[in-house]
């Protein structure tokens, strides 16, 4: 279940749900925000990896964000 895209994107669950059952790239799009979110809690720490490493997975994070508003843009979703 994509929990962190939901919480994201709180006011657009509905456009995220309907390409989520319609859209392949949409749904890998969404996998892999969850994972980066799901290593950012686990690792966004003082202890944890380097900066770089979390600072790359923020970029990552951003642009994955990115990706999905263009996504709910594209199929005529406010946002």
């Amino acid at each position: 279940m994509p929990d962190h895209v939901y919480k994201r994107f709180s006011y657009q669950v509905e456009g995220i749900q309907a390409l989520l059952q319609n859209d392949t790239l949409f749904r890998e799009i969404c996998a892999d925000y969850e994972e980066i979110c799901t290593w950012l809690a686990c690792h966004d720490c003082p202890e944890g990896p380097s900066s770089q490493e979390v600072d790359r997975a923020r970029e990552l994070m951003q642009d994955l964000e990115d990706d999905i508003e263009k996504a709910l843009k594209h199929a005529g979703y406010q946002i």
